[in-house]
């Protein structure tokens, strides 16, 4: 009879979390590292709207641009704990739910750090 793997044995799925882990810190660093260079800025691009004319950019405040940061962290702990409670129903399953963890942290460091750049 084979041995079951458990999921913090498996190599591979610890792969996929040290990297979804990796992209986690760096969107939060990232961010933070930007609102620390943006000193005295209050309003900051949270949004394009092609609809609006003139006023294509609506504004917000900090904590808008902090949602981002919940976001990184929410889909961490998300992708991390479904990964983790299907694992022992199917491993593949497992599998495809950490490897799309890592394009959602991607378009999140990608959105987030044009947002940030165009304030």
């Amino acid at each position: 009879m084979a041995v079951q793997k458990q999921f913090l044995q498996d190599r591979t799925a610890l792969l996929l979390v040290s990297g979804s882990a990796f992209l986690t810190l760096a969107a939060v660093v990232l961010i933070l590292l930007k609102l620390g260079s943006g000193q005295g800025t209050t309003n900051y691009i949270i949004s394009y709207r092609s609809t609006l004319g003139i006023d294509r950019y609506t504004t917000g405040t900090i904590g808008d641009i902090l949602s981002f940061i919940v976001a990184a962290l929410l889909i961490f702990i998300v992708g991390v704990v479904l990964g983790y409670r299907t694992y022992p129903v199917r491993r593949e399953l497992s599998l495809v739910i950490l490897v799309l963890t890592l394009p959602l942290l991607l378009f999140l460091i990608v959105v987030s750090n044009a947002l940030l750049v165009l304030r």
